[in-house]
């Protein structure tokens, strides 16, 4: 087969490239054993190699192409499906924060040697606490610290250490920002957007591990105080997606997804399309425009002769 960049492909879905095989040769289960696929067996019925061609490097599928079609007596058939996109969901599971009592909760962030937390938010507030999760005396946090500054804190039993990126323009722009902080034995870590990361190491001879008891939160604080105004979208800790939108629909101050995707992402319609927003992110809307396609980019024409 052929596909988007008129390379051929001798493989088949469930195998892998370059294997010249089908799922049934590289599993050793073909109905003919001298073969690589259930067609090649010269079987007086029809058999099959039904997949999903997975690899999406070089999808769609432009051509498919019957060898050996010099058999007497035999017949091919093929039925090629529908290409499917899915996505990452978690990408675009967010929650709105009203009041700055309002927050999520969630079960203890277990970080004890190594924490990795990641999400985006949009604000226009000067300050306020994205996550915090606390122990007896140990904690770990994220906040906007001021209009221009993200600072990560954390105290492991050495005192409290902080960690901050200053950014030359504010953050409460209303504009979506990234950020990531990580903090292992040797060192935390934080970036936010594609500023500096700002990195300090641990104590050689301090304490390593992180004991929280309390619940995760996620746009306050236990004492209700400092909390966010704004949006939090993609939270994920350790790698693991946090379902804030669930978790939005039965917590009063908090609403589940964010408006005004287009004002972040609205550059990405080309050609005069107009972004439209979605529950979920956007869509460009082309109608008004030459061009069609996700983003505008696919020029439509025609020739007269």
């Amino acid at each position: 087969w052929v596909g988007r960049t008129n390379e051929t492909h001798t493989y088949w879905g469930g195998s892998l490239p370059g294997a010249q095989k089908c799922a049934c040769g590289l599993q050793g289960n073909c109905l003919d054993s001298q073969y690589h696929c259930n067609c090649d067996a010269a079987r007086n019925e029809w058999t099959s190699d039904t997949v999903v061609l997975s690899h999406k490097e070089p999808l769609p599928v432009t051509q498919v192409v019957m060898r050996d079609t010099d058999r007497p007596y035999s017949e091919a058939a093929y039925a090629l499906g529908p290409l499917l996109c899915s996505g990452d969901n978690s990408f675009w599971n967010s929650a709105s924060f009203n009041t700055e009592t309002s927050y999520l909760h969630f079960p203890t962030f277990r970080g004890e040697l190594s924490a990795d937390v990641s999400f985006f938010f949009k604000t226009t507030a000067p300050s306020g606490v994205f996550v915090e999760n606390l122990g007896i005396t140990d904690f770990i946090r994220l906040e906007l610290h001021t209009p221009a500054e993200v600072t990560f804190s954390f105290d492991v039993g050495n005192g409290q250490c902080e960690v901050t990126v200053r950014s030359p323009t504010p953050f409460n722009d209303n504009r979506w920002h990234h950020v990531r902080a990580e903090r292992n034995v040797k060192e935390a870590t934080l970036q936010v957007d594609q500023l500096p990361s700002k990195t300090q190491a641990a104590p050689a001879d301090g304490h390593a591990r992180l004991q929280l008891n309390s619940q995760l939160f996620v746009g306050g604080t236990a004492t209700r105080q400092r909390g966010f105004l704004g949006c939090i979208r993609s939270l994920r800790l350790n790698g693991l997606a946090l379902d804030l939108e669930e978790r939005a629909t039965m917590t009063p101050g908090v609403d589940p997804g964010c408006p005004g995707h287009c004002s972040s992402y609205g550059h990405l319609c080309h050609n005069g399309g107009r972004c439209r927003e979605r529950p979920r992110g956007i869509t460009c809307d082309c109608a008004v425009s030459a061009y069609d396609g996700p983003f505008c980019e696919s020029e439509i024409s025609a020739y007269f002769g």
